[in-house]
């Protein structure tokens, strides 16, 4: 009985290390592609122009599944009168899935789309040119990271004061 216990106890620890290891790897690569995009490295994916409606714009990409990106589209959802260019949600899931989350922003169910950044983890804010070609990209790490970013790429002035006024 011991002998089994004792086991037990091994594997559950052995299992939180390992799941422990594979967030700080994940963790780090995050790190790694935040960089490589503020370094003004080309990001080199292509979304069909009809996502954003050929105009350039904010598309963000998440998931119905995830808690942070249901954080970080009410975030975005939350400033989007101040950005300038279209907002966009992308998704794989039915539209219905965001319609009552996704506030001013326009839902998107396109699966080209989505192929084309399925290798990266969300949610995902990208923005976009008015051919489709994604010219930043960020994952953030928790809603808190959307409105310096939005910021730094000149997306809105506006976000800025709004922005603060959310932190309040």
């Amino acid at each position: 009985m011991w002998a089994l216990l004792l086991l037990t106890w091994v594997a559950i620890v052995v299992l939180f290390l390992g799941l422990g290891a594979v967030l700080r790897e994940v963790r780090l690569l995050r790190a790694q592609v935040d960089a490589a995009a503020a370094s003004g490295e080309r990001v080199d994916i292509v979304l069909p122009a009809t996502v954003t409606g050929g105009r350039g714009g904010l598309v963000l990409a998440v998931d119905s599944g995830c808690p942070l990106c249901i954080a970080v589209v009410q975030r975005v959802a939350s400033v989007t009168s101040g950005l300038q260019g279209t907002a966009v949600l992308l998704t794989f899931e039915p539209e219905e899935q965001w319609s009552g989350l996704s506030g001013d922003l326009r839902v998107v169910r396109d699966e080209r789309a989505w192929s084309a950044i399925a290798h990266l983890s969300t949610p995902i804010l990208l923005q976009v040119g008015a051919g489709g070609r994604v010219e930043r990209l960020h994952l953030p790490a928790n809603e808190h990271d959307v409105i310096p970013v939005l910021r730094s790429w000149g997306m809105s002035d506006r976000t800025e004061q709004r922005g603060r006024a959310d932190a309040a």
